[in-house]
């Protein structure tokens, strides 16, 4: 009594989840979450961020605005005022905007970075929902099957054609499908909890693929890795490192400033004229700041070297990273497409004669009810193992479409 309860409080549950939600396909999930996605969202506000600061390379000091009275030139009270200006030599500029532009161009590729990692994510759970809902399917087949049995059973029991074993080992059956669909219950709401974030709505999308197994795109094992976003911005920083070691470099070129002066002389001037606070002199003065104390700034620049060579080995090591990875999903895609390939040609036809033959033979007397239960529960086995196998012959699949960024 208590288990029907359960199975009814299950059923029910499932069956409002269910009409609260939305198929969809593939493409359009992973559209949706590109469109929404709030960490995707994010990189590219920063890559707006990193456009904007381009502005900012030729950030110039305050002029130096100057009022000055007194004794200048003689016992009589003069004034002078004037304005001066500092500035980086020139080519100070242009390497901080080129810096400035190459952070801009990473900041792109992070995006890029973010959104294939995004459709991998998407790809991966809304494929696990397939395969949660396959599992269901499963259970619930063998659910029917040992309802029936246990039925039978305890009619038998009741007119003593059988003993207690056959109920107990019907009644244990039903009572670990009807745990693992209450189990699968859960795993699907962590599941759609996970797309829906993905996803950024509140809507309770569901897959509407009618077909489990993924197929592999025949381009995805023609993968060109040095296209592959992840290495793109490994191979920016490449040029950040350089940027970065250019601009050091300029860094040691001379600053230069400029400045104007407008002063009184009161007196006789050398011209011998008389002159009186009225008129004014006006001067121009022009310097170049010569960097004496360059030993910080050389040190800066040898830092930016080494710097580079760690972008360098940064892109060898990613490069080999990405290379491993590829391979080993190649290799798993092979293994896991090998043993579907068994199960769809051999095994699941054989479980299929096993089954029917089972239920024959059990009609006929053939067999008793035990015998039956061990090969129902072969054939049991055998569709798990299959739906496990077309589960992570998708994850292979999933993990190569990544690599090439589709």
């Amino acid at each position: 009594m208590k288990k029907c309860i359960v199975l009814t409080a299950l059923i029910c549950v499932t069956s409002g989840i269910t009409k609260a939600q939305i198929p969809i396909t593939l493409k359009a999930a992973i559209d949706t979450a590109l469109k929404n996605n709030l960490l995707v969202k994010n990189e590219q506000l920063k890559a707006t961020y990193q456009q904007m600061m381009i502005n900012t390379s030729a950030v110039i000091p305050q002029a130096t605005l100057f009022v000055e009275g007194g004794q200048i030139n003689s016992s009589y009270t003069d004034t002078k005022f004037g304005i001066t200006q500092t500035f980086s030599f020139p080519k100070v500029y242009i390497k901080q905007k080129e810096l400035l532009q190459q952070e801009w161009k990473s900041s792109l590729l992070n995006v890029a970075v973010k959104e294939a990692l995004l459709k991998k994510q998407v790809a991966q759970v809304y494929y696990i929902l397939l395969y949660v809902e396959q599992k269901k399917g499963l259970l619930q087949y063998a659910d029917s099957l040992y309802a029936a049995f246990y039925k039978k059973a305890a009619l038998r029991l009741a007119k003593g054609e059988s003993n207690i074993l056959e109920k107990a080992s019907a009644e244990t059956q039903m009572g670990q499908i009807n745990q693992q669909l209450n189990q699968l219950l859960y795993d699907t709401n962590i599941l759609q909890l996970q797309f829906q974030l993905l996803l950024n709505t509140t809507t309770k999308f569901i897959p509407e693929a009618t077909i489990y197994k993924m197929q592999l795109n025949a381009d995805t094992v023609k993968a060109i890795l040095a296209e592959h976003p992840t290495i793109k911005i490994i191979q920016q920083q490449q040029q950040i490192a350089t940027a970065v070691l250019q601009l050091e470099k300029s860094r040691l070129l001379p600053d230069l400033s400029f400045a104007y002066n407008n002063t009184s002389i009161k007196g006789i001037g050398a011209d011998e004229k008389y002159y009186s606070a009225a008129k004014r002199f006006n001067a121009i003065q022009v310097g170049v700041g010569i960097p004496i104390f360059a030993k910080a700034q050389k040190s800066k620049i040898t830092s930016a070297k080494i710097y580079q060579e760690v972008a360098a080995n940064n892109y060898a090591a990613g490069i080999q990273t990405l290379q491993l990875e590829y391979h080993v999903a190649l290799t798993q895609y092979k293994k896991y497409a090998a043993a579907a390939q068994y199960f769809e040609n051999t095994a699941l036809k054989n479980a299929t004669v096993i089954a029917t033959t089972a239920n024959i033979q059990l009609a006929n007397g053939n067999i008793n009810y035990l015998e039956w239960l061990q090969l129902i529960n072969q054939v049991t086995n055998v569709k798990s193992d299959y739906i496990e196998t077309v589960k992570n012959l998708n994850d292979a699949i999933v993990q190569l479409n990544y690599f090439t960024n589709q």
